[in-house]
Protein backbone atom coordinates (compact mmCIF):
# COMPACT_ATOMS: atom_id res chain seq x y z
CA UNK A 1 0.00 0.00 0.00
CA UNK A 2 1.34 3.32 -1.06
CA UNK A 3 1.65 5.80 2.05
CA UNK A 4 0.35 9.43 0.92
CA UNK A 5 4.04 10.09 1.84
CA UNK A 6 5.39 7.74 -1.09
CA UNK A 7 2.63 9.11 -2.91
CA UNK A 8 4.34 13.18 -2.49
CA UNK A 9 7.79 11.49 -3.65
CA UNK A 10 6.09 9.64 -6.73
CA UNK A 11 4.43 12.69 -8.04
CA UNK A 12 7.66 15.07 -7.27
CA UNK A 13 9.55 12.31 -9.70
CA UNK A 14 7.32 13.01 -12.38
CA UNK A 15 7.63 16.56 -12.39
CA UNK A 16 10.68 16.48 -12.23
CA UNK A 17 10.80 14.04 -14.80
CA UNK A 18 8.15 15.94 -16.81
CA UNK A 19 10.63 19.48 -16.05
CA UNK A 20 13.55 17.72 -17.77
CA UNK A 21 11.54 15.84 -20.70
CA UNK A 22 10.28 19.77 -21.13
CA UNK A 23 13.84 21.22 -21.06
CA UNK A 24 15.36 18.48 -23.31
CA UNK A 25 12.61 19.64 -25.99
CA UNK A 26 13.24 23.05 -25.64
CA UNK A 27 16.95 22.53 -26.01
CA UNK A 28 16.30 20.03 -29.07
CA UNK A 29 13.83 22.99 -30.92
CA UNK A 30 16.69 25.31 -29.91
CA UNK A 31 19.03 23.73 -31.31
CA UNK A 32 16.85 22.37 -34.43
CA UNK A 33 16.12 26.56 -34.92
CA UNK A 34 20.12 27.23 -34.65
CA UNK A 35 20.60 24.91 -37.14
CA UNK A 36 18.25 26.56 -39.35
CA UNK A 37 19.07 29.86 -38.96
CA UNK A 38 22.84 28.63 -39.63
CA UNK A 39 21.61 27.03 -42.61
CA UNK A 40 19.23 30.60 -43.49
CA UNK A 41 22.60 32.30 -43.17
CA UNK A 42 24.93 30.25 -45.56
CA UNK A 43 22.22 30.23 -48.30
CA UNK A 44 21.97 34.00 -47.66
CA UNK A 45 26.27 34.08 -47.70
CA UNK A 46 26.19 31.21 -50.54
CA UNK A 47 24.33 33.67 -52.91
CA UNK A 48 25.30 37.15 -52.09
CA UNK A 49 28.64 35.55 -52.97
CA UNK A 50 27.83 34.23 -55.94
CA UNK A 51 25.94 36.80 -57.36
CA UNK A 52 28.92 38.97 -56.01
CA UNK A 53 31.48 37.50 -57.98
CA UNK A 54 29.00 37.38 -61.18
CA UNK A 55 28.42 41.21 -61.03
CA UNK A 56 32.65 41.54 -61.00
CA UNK A 57 32.45 39.56 -64.54
CA UNK A 58 29.64 41.45 -65.79
CA UNK A 59 31.42 44.37 -64.78
CA UNK A 60 34.55 43.42 -66.87
CA UNK A 61 32.31 42.75 -69.83
CA UNK A 62 31.94 38.96 -69.45
CA UNK A 63 29.28 37.83 -71.72
CA UNK A 64 25.54 36.88 -70.75
CA UNK A 65 25.95 33.27 -70.57
CA UNK A 66 29.01 33.18 -68.19
CA UNK A 67 27.56 35.21 -65.84
CA UNK A 68 24.76 33.49 -65.18
CA UNK A 69 26.84 29.78 -65.26
CA UNK A 70 28.90 31.31 -62.59
CA UNK A 71 25.96 31.98 -60.17
CA UNK A 72 24.69 28.48 -61.31
CA UNK A 73 28.09 26.63 -60.84
CA UNK A 74 29.15 28.21 -57.79
CA UNK A 75 25.37 27.46 -55.96
CA UNK A 76 25.66 24.24 -57.47
CA UNK A 77 28.86 23.13 -56.21
CA UNK A 78 27.57 23.75 -52.43
CA UNK A 79 24.83 21.59 -53.12
CA UNK A 80 22.25 23.16 -53.65
CA UNK A 81 19.74 21.66 -56.08
CA UNK A 82 17.39 24.59 -57.45
CA UNK A 83 18.63 28.00 -57.95
CA UNK A 84 17.98 30.62 -61.12
CA UNK A 85 20.07 33.07 -62.58
CA UNK A 86 18.78 36.16 -64.81
CA UNK A 87 21.27 38.60 -66.21
CA UNK A 88 20.41 41.41 -68.67
CA UNK A 89 23.71 43.83 -69.20
CA UNK A 90 22.58 46.12 -66.65
CA UNK A 91 20.99 43.60 -63.96
CA UNK A 92 21.59 40.37 -61.83
CA UNK A 93 18.72 38.53 -60.56
CA UNK A 94 19.25 35.28 -58.98
CA UNK A 95 17.00 32.97 -56.62
CA UNK A 96 17.93 29.40 -54.62
CA UNK A 97 15.88 27.36 -53.33
CA UNK A 98 16.79 26.03 -49.18
CA UNK A 99 15.65 22.09 -48.46
CA UNK A 100 12.50 23.48 -46.37
CA UNK A 101 11.32 25.10 -49.47
CA UNK A 102 12.47 29.00 -48.90
CA UNK A 103 13.15 31.03 -51.20
CA UNK A 104 16.13 33.46 -51.08
CA UNK A 105 16.45 36.28 -53.67
CA UNK A 106 19.22 38.58 -54.70
CA UNK A 107 18.90 41.12 -57.43
CA UNK A 108 22.24 43.62 -57.99
CA UNK A 109 22.69 46.46 -60.44
CA UNK A 110 24.86 47.42 -62.85
CA UNK A 111 25.29 51.18 -63.26
CA UNK A 112 28.68 51.11 -65.51
CA UNK A 113 31.66 48.75 -66.75
CA UNK A 114 34.30 48.48 -69.04
CA UNK A 115 36.00 45.75 -71.28
CA UNK A 116 38.77 44.12 -68.62
CA UNK A 117 39.97 41.01 -70.10
CA UNK A 118 42.18 40.31 -67.47
CA UNK A 119 39.48 40.99 -64.98
CA UNK A 120 37.61 38.39 -67.06
CA UNK A 121 40.28 35.67 -66.97
CA UNK A 122 41.04 36.27 -63.33
CA UNK A 123 37.26 36.24 -62.39
CA UNK A 124 36.89 32.91 -64.24
CA UNK A 125 39.68 31.49 -62.45
CA UNK A 126 38.27 32.06 -59.46
CA UNK A 127 34.94 30.30 -60.04
CA UNK A 128 36.14 26.93 -60.89
CA UNK A 129 38.61 27.27 -57.96
CA UNK A 130 35.32 27.82 -55.59
CA UNK A 131 33.91 25.03 -57.41
CA UNK A 132 36.67 23.17 -56.92
CA UNK A 133 37.44 23.60 -53.75
CA UNK A 134 34.28 24.49 -51.66
CA UNK A 135 35.98 26.90 -49.04
CA UNK A 136 34.35 28.40 -46.50
CA UNK A 137 31.98 31.78 -47.15
CA UNK A 138 34.55 33.75 -45.51
CA UNK A 139 37.68 32.19 -46.87
CA UNK A 140 35.95 32.95 -50.58
CA UNK A 141 35.23 36.21 -49.81
CA UNK A 142 38.72 37.04 -48.93
CA UNK A 143 39.97 35.42 -52.32
CA UNK A 144 37.06 37.35 -53.82
CA UNK A 145 38.75 40.80 -52.36
CA UNK A 146 42.37 39.59 -53.35
CA UNK A 147 41.60 38.56 -56.48
CA UNK A 148 40.46 41.95 -57.24
CA UNK A 149 42.81 43.68 -56.12
CA UNK A 150 45.08 41.42 -58.73
CA UNK A 151 43.44 42.86 -61.62
CA UNK A 152 45.76 45.12 -63.43
CA UNK A 153 45.29 48.46 -65.67
CA UNK A 154 47.94 49.78 -67.88
CA UNK A 155 49.11 53.18 -67.03
CA UNK A 156 47.93 56.13 -68.91
CA UNK A 157 50.84 56.68 -71.47
CA UNK A 158 49.75 52.49 -72.32
CA UNK A 159 46.14 53.80 -72.61
CA UNK A 160 46.83 56.81 -75.29
CA UNK A 161 49.49 54.22 -77.00
CA UNK A 162 46.72 51.73 -77.81
CA UNK A 163 44.30 54.27 -79.02
CA UNK A 164 46.67 55.35 -80.88
CA UNK A 165 47.64 51.46 -82.67
CA UNK A 166 44.16 51.13 -82.92
CA UNK A 167 43.97 54.12 -85.14
CA UNK A 168 47.07 53.46 -87.27
CA UNK A 169 47.06 50.43 -87.54
CA UNK A 170 43.24 50.55 -89.32
CA UNK A 171 44.17 53.60 -90.83
CA UNK A 172 46.40 51.43 -93.08
CA UNK A 173 44.17 48.16 -93.07
CA UNK A 174 41.22 50.61 -94.85
CA UNK A 175 43.24 51.53 -97.96
CA UNK A 176 45.71 54.82 -96.29
CA UNK A 177 49.11 55.80 -96.42
CA UNK A 178 51.65 56.51 -93.73
CA UNK A 179 50.25 59.46 -93.30
CA UNK A 180 47.02 58.44 -92.71
CA UNK A 181 47.68 56.21 -90.55
CA UNK A 182 49.36 58.76 -88.47
CA UNK A 183 46.10 61.29 -88.47
CA UNK A 184 44.05 58.39 -87.91
CA UNK A 185 46.24 57.68 -85.11
CA UNK A 186 46.56 61.18 -83.61
CA UNK A 187 42.35 61.54 -83.66
CA UNK A 188 42.52 57.91 -81.78
CA UNK A 189 44.78 59.56 -79.15
CA UNK A 190 41.59 62.82 -79.29
CA UNK A 191 38.98 60.20 -78.75
CA UNK A 192 40.71 58.66 -76.34
CA UNK A 193 41.33 61.68 -74.00
CA UNK A 194 37.30 62.52 -74.80
CA UNK A 195 36.71 59.21 -73.43
CA UNK A 196 38.32 59.24 -70.11
CA UNK A 197 37.34 63.47 -69.56
CA UNK A 198 33.48 61.82 -69.89
CA UNK A 199 33.96 58.77 -68.27
CA UNK A 200 35.04 61.42 -64.96
CA UNK A 201 32.08 63.86 -66.06
CA UNK A 202 29.49 60.43 -65.53
CA UNK A 203 28.06 61.44 -69.19
CA UNK A 204 25.43 58.83 -70.85
CA UNK A 205 26.40 56.91 -73.58
CA UNK A 206 24.83 59.17 -76.32
CA UNK A 207 26.22 62.00 -75.11
CA UNK A 208 30.07 60.29 -74.70
CA UNK A 209 29.27 59.05 -78.56
CA UNK A 210 28.16 62.21 -79.97
CA UNK A 211 31.08 64.54 -78.63
CA UNK A 212 33.78 61.74 -79.25
CA UNK A 213 32.63 61.28 -82.51
CA UNK A 214 32.31 65.35 -83.39
CA UNK A 215 36.57 65.82 -81.98
CA UNK A 216 36.89 62.62 -84.47
CA UNK A 217 35.17 63.92 -87.91
CA UNK A 218 36.84 67.78 -86.99
CA UNK A 219 40.60 66.55 -86.04
CA UNK A 220 40.78 64.30 -89.26
CA UNK A 221 39.52 66.87 -91.56
CA UNK A 222 41.50 69.63 -90.00
CA UNK A 223 44.61 67.69 -90.58
CA UNK A 224 43.55 66.81 -94.22
CA UNK A 225 42.98 70.68 -94.85
CA UNK A 226 46.41 71.83 -93.21
CA UNK A 227 47.88 69.24 -95.84
CA UNK A 228 48.74 66.82 -92.94
CA UNK A 229 47.14 63.73 -94.65
CA UNK A 230 45.27 63.48 -98.36
CA UNK A 231 42.12 61.28 -97.30
CA UNK A 232 39.92 62.36 -94.36
CA UNK A 233 37.59 60.02 -94.88
CA UNK A 234 40.46 57.16 -94.29
CA UNK A 235 41.54 58.78 -91.04
CA UNK A 236 38.09 58.85 -89.76
CA UNK A 237 37.18 54.95 -91.03
CA UNK A 238 40.54 54.19 -89.23
CA UNK A 239 39.95 56.36 -85.87
CA UNK A 240 35.85 55.48 -85.81
CA UNK A 241 36.78 51.94 -85.33
CA UNK A 242 37.41 52.76 -81.17
CA UNK A 243 34.22 54.20 -81.37
CA UNK A 244 31.95 51.44 -83.29
CA UNK A 245 30.09 49.13 -81.15
CA UNK A 246 31.28 46.27 -83.51
CA UNK A 247 31.92 43.52 -80.72
CA UNK A 248 27.93 44.99 -78.82
CA UNK A 249 26.41 44.58 -82.04
CA UNK A 250 27.64 41.36 -82.59
CA UNK A 251 27.15 40.41 -79.01
CA UNK A 252 23.56 41.26 -79.07
CA UNK A 253 22.83 39.21 -81.88
CA UNK A 254 24.23 36.45 -80.07
CA UNK A 255 22.50 36.79 -77.21
CA UNK A 256 19.30 37.08 -79.59
CA UNK A 257 20.24 33.58 -81.74
CA UNK A 258 20.91 31.73 -78.16
CA UNK A 259 18.09 32.53 -76.69
CA UNK A 260 18.39 35.39 -74.09
CA UNK A 261 16.15 37.38 -76.17
CA UNK A 262 15.95 40.30 -73.06
CA UNK A 263 19.62 40.41 -73.00
CA UNK A 264 20.43 40.45 -76.77
CA UNK A 265 17.73 43.59 -77.24
CA UNK A 266 19.33 45.59 -74.24
CA UNK A 267 22.71 45.43 -76.19
CA UNK A 268 20.74 45.85 -79.33
CA UNK A 269 19.30 49.30 -77.77
CA UNK A 270 22.32 50.23 -77.09
CA UNK A 271 24.46 50.08 -80.18
CA UNK A 272 21.03 52.08 -82.32
CA UNK A 273 21.60 54.63 -79.29
CA UNK A 274 25.76 54.67 -80.07
CA UNK A 275 25.08 54.56 -83.99
CA UNK A 276 22.61 57.47 -84.18
CA UNK A 277 25.38 59.40 -81.77
CA UNK A 278 28.35 58.35 -83.93
CA UNK A 279 26.05 59.25 -86.93
CA UNK A 280 25.09 63.29 -85.26
CA UNK A 281 28.81 63.52 -84.11
CA UNK A 282 30.74 62.47 -87.20
CA UNK A 283 28.40 64.87 -90.00
CA UNK A 284 28.45 67.60 -87.29
CA UNK A 285 32.58 67.14 -87.02
CA UNK A 286 33.05 67.16 -90.65
CA UNK A 287 30.25 69.46 -91.39
CA UNK A 288 32.19 71.80 -89.44
CA UNK A 289 35.57 71.51 -90.94
CA UNK A 290 34.66 72.05 -94.17
CA UNK A 291 32.72 74.79 -93.05
CA UNK A 292 35.94 76.30 -92.36
CA UNK A 293 38.23 74.67 -94.45
CA UNK A 294 36.00 74.70 -97.89
CA UNK A 295 38.51 73.63 -99.67
CA UNK A 296 39.20 70.09 -98.54
CA UNK A 297 39.69 67.83 -101.58
CA UNK A 298 38.21 64.47 -102.13
CA UNK A 299 41.50 63.07 -101.50
CA UNK A 300 42.97 60.12 -102.44
CA UNK A 301 41.70 56.70 -103.62
CA UNK A 302 42.07 54.12 -100.97
CA UNK A 303 45.43 51.39 -101.39
CA UNK A 304 44.94 48.21 -102.20
CA UNK A 305 47.76 46.90 -100.06
CA UNK A 306 48.43 43.22 -100.04
CA UNK A 307 46.93 40.67 -98.25
CA UNK A 308 50.25 40.33 -95.64
CA UNK A 309 50.69 43.96 -95.12
CA UNK A 310 46.65 44.52 -94.16
CA UNK A 311 47.36 40.88 -91.80
CA UNK A 312 50.06 43.61 -90.21
CA UNK A 313 47.95 46.67 -89.58
CA UNK A 314 45.18 44.88 -88.78
CA UNK A 315 47.40 42.95 -85.73
CA UNK A 316 48.57 46.46 -84.77
CA UNK A 317 45.04 47.58 -84.17
CA UNK A 318 44.38 44.43 -82.35
CA UNK A 319 47.02 44.65 -80.28
CA UNK A 320 45.66 48.59 -79.51
CA UNK A 321 42.29 46.91 -78.54
CA UNK A 322 43.93 44.12 -76.82
CA UNK A 323 46.18 46.72 -74.64
CA UNK A 324 42.84 49.44 -73.90
CA UNK A 325 41.03 46.10 -72.85
CA UNK A 326 43.78 45.41 -70.24
CA UNK A 327 44.58 42.13 -71.66
CA UNK A 328 47.89 40.84 -69.62
CA UNK A 329 50.21 38.25 -69.21
CA UNK A 330 51.75 35.33 -71.54
CA UNK A 331 48.15 34.61 -73.75
CA UNK A 332 48.99 37.97 -75.66
CA UNK A 333 50.75 36.57 -78.47
CA UNK A 334 48.67 34.15 -79.03
CA UNK A 335 45.44 35.88 -78.37
CA UNK A 336 46.90 38.55 -81.32
CA UNK A 337 47.46 35.80 -83.43
CA UNK A 338 43.54 35.31 -84.02
CA UNK A 339 43.57 38.11 -85.70
CA UNK A 340 45.87 36.93 -88.28
CA UNK A 341 43.78 34.21 -88.82
CA UNK A 342 40.50 35.16 -89.28
CA UNK A 343 40.94 37.80 -92.27
CA UNK A 344 42.98 35.74 -94.56
CA UNK A 345 40.32 32.85 -94.26
CA UNK A 346 37.18 35.89 -94.86
CA UNK A 347 39.34 37.88 -98.18
CA UNK A 348 40.60 33.62 -99.56
CA UNK A 349 36.43 33.43 -99.22
CA UNK A 350 35.64 36.24 -101.39
CA UNK A 351 38.30 35.58 -103.86
CA UNK A 352 36.73 32.36 -104.18
CA UNK A 353 33.63 34.30 -105.26
CA UNK A 354 31.65 33.87 -101.99
CA UNK A 355 28.98 36.11 -101.26
CA UNK A 356 30.08 39.06 -98.34
CA UNK A 357 28.35 37.98 -95.68
CA UNK A 358 29.25 34.31 -95.97
CA UNK A 359 33.12 35.08 -96.11
CA UNK A 360 32.44 36.59 -92.74
CA UNK A 361 30.59 33.64 -91.51
CA UNK A 362 33.43 31.88 -92.12
CA UNK A 363 36.27 34.23 -90.38
CA UNK A 364 33.88 34.35 -87.62
CA UNK A 365 33.81 30.69 -87.30
CA UNK A 366 37.64 30.38 -87.79
CA UNK A 367 38.20 32.86 -85.04
CA UNK A 368 36.02 31.31 -82.60
CA UNK A 369 37.16 27.71 -83.36
CA UNK A 370 40.37 29.03 -82.21
CA UNK A 371 39.40 30.73 -79.67
CA UNK A 372 37.47 27.77 -78.31
CA UNK A 373 40.96 25.54 -78.84
CA UNK A 374 43.19 28.02 -77.23
CA UNK A 375 40.57 28.64 -74.25
CA UNK A 376 41.31 24.43 -73.57
CA UNK A 377 44.77 24.50 -73.69
CA UNK A 378 45.39 27.20 -72.00
CA UNK A 379 42.61 26.69 -69.17
CA UNK A 380 41.26 30.52 -70.13
CA UNK A 381 38.17 31.94 -70.85
CA UNK A 382 37.66 32.33 -74.86
CA UNK A 383 36.73 35.44 -74.27
CA UNK A 384 40.38 37.05 -74.61
CA UNK A 385 41.15 35.43 -77.95
CA UNK A 386 37.58 35.73 -79.68
CA UNK A 387 37.36 39.34 -78.98
CA UNK A 388 41.05 39.55 -80.67
CA UNK A 389 40.68 37.46 -83.42
CA UNK A 390 37.19 39.32 -84.35
CA UNK A 391 38.63 43.08 -84.44
CA UNK A 392 39.62 42.73 -88.40
CA UNK A 393 36.22 41.80 -88.83
CA UNK A 394 34.27 44.83 -87.17
CA UNK A 395 32.63 46.37 -90.27
CA UNK A 396 34.24 49.90 -89.45
CA UNK A 397 34.14 51.12 -93.24
CA UNK A 398 30.60 49.83 -93.61
CA UNK A 399 29.15 51.89 -90.40
CA UNK A 400 31.29 55.34 -91.67
CA UNK A 401 30.36 54.90 -95.03
CA UNK A 402 26.34 54.58 -94.22
CA UNK A 403 26.74 57.36 -91.72
CA UNK A 404 28.98 59.54 -94.62
CA UNK A 405 25.81 58.82 -97.08
CA UNK A 406 22.98 59.94 -94.54
CA UNK A 407 24.87 63.38 -94.06
CA UNK A 408 24.83 64.20 -97.70
CA UNK A 409 21.10 63.32 -97.89
CA UNK A 410 21.66 59.93 -99.76
CA UNK A 411 19.35 57.98 -97.86
CA UNK A 412 18.64 54.93 -100.38
CA UNK A 413 22.47 54.07 -100.66
CA UNK A 414 23.05 54.55 -96.71
CA UNK A 415 19.84 51.81 -96.53
CA UNK A 416 21.11 49.83 -98.51
CA UNK A 417 25.02 50.37 -96.93
CA UNK A 418 23.70 49.63 -93.78
CA UNK A 419 21.76 46.68 -93.92
CA UNK A 420 25.32 45.22 -95.93
CA UNK A 421 26.50 45.92 -92.43
CA UNK A 422 24.11 44.69 -90.66
CA UNK A 423 23.67 41.09 -92.77
CA UNK A 424 28.11 40.76 -91.92
CA UNK A 425 27.41 41.63 -88.17
CA UNK A 426 24.56 39.30 -88.45
CA UNK A 427 26.71 36.75 -89.98
CA UNK A 428 29.74 37.01 -87.38
CA UNK A 429 27.50 36.30 -85.09
CA UNK A 430 26.26 33.30 -86.48
CA UNK A 431 29.91 31.88 -87.55
CA UNK A 432 30.77 32.21 -83.43
CA UNK A 433 27.41 30.82 -82.28
CA UNK A 434 27.86 27.82 -84.41
CA UNK A 435 31.35 27.09 -83.29
CA UNK A 436 30.58 28.15 -79.55
CA UNK A 437 27.55 25.79 -79.48
CA UNK A 438 29.27 22.47 -81.07
CA UNK A 439 32.00 22.98 -78.70
CA UNK A 440 29.80 22.94 -75.73
CA UNK A 441 27.47 19.93 -76.91
CA UNK A 442 30.45 18.30 -77.08
CA UNK A 443 31.78 19.13 -73.58
CA UNK A 444 28.64 17.98 -72.08
CA UNK A 445 28.75 14.68 -74.14
CA UNK A 446 31.85 13.98 -73.36
CA UNK A 447 30.54 14.74 -69.25
CA UNK A 448 27.92 12.11 -69.51
CA UNK A 449 30.21 9.39 -71.01
CA UNK A 450 32.15 9.61 -67.78
CA UNK A 451 31.08 6.76 -65.60
CA UNK A 452 29.47 7.65 -62.54
CA UNK A 453 31.26 6.64 -59.13
CA UNK A 454 28.85 4.91 -56.88
CA UNK A 455 28.57 6.85 -53.47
Amino acid sequence: MITGEKRKVLFQKKDKLAVAEQAIAAQEQARAAAVRDEDEVFYEELLEFAVSLANKLQACGAETYRVEETINRIVAAYGVERVDAFVIPSCIMASLETDDGRIITKIRRLKSGETMLDGIERFTALSRKICAEKPGMQEARRLLRETEKKVCRYPLWIYYLSAFFIGAGFGIFFGGGILEALAAGISCMAIGASLRFMGKLHANTFFTSFVCSFILGLVANVLTAVGFCKNADIAVIGAIMLLVPGFLFTNSLRDVIYGDTMSGLNRLVQVLIIAVALAFGTSSGVSLARYIFPNIAAGMAPIDHPLYIQCIAGLMGTLGFGLMFNMHGRGIPFALLGSIISWPVCVLAMRLGLAEPVAYLLGAAASSFYAEIMARIRKFPATSYLMCALVPLIPGSGIYYTMDFIRRGMLQEAYDKGMATAAIAGSMAVGVLLVSTGFRMWSVWKNNRKPKVKA
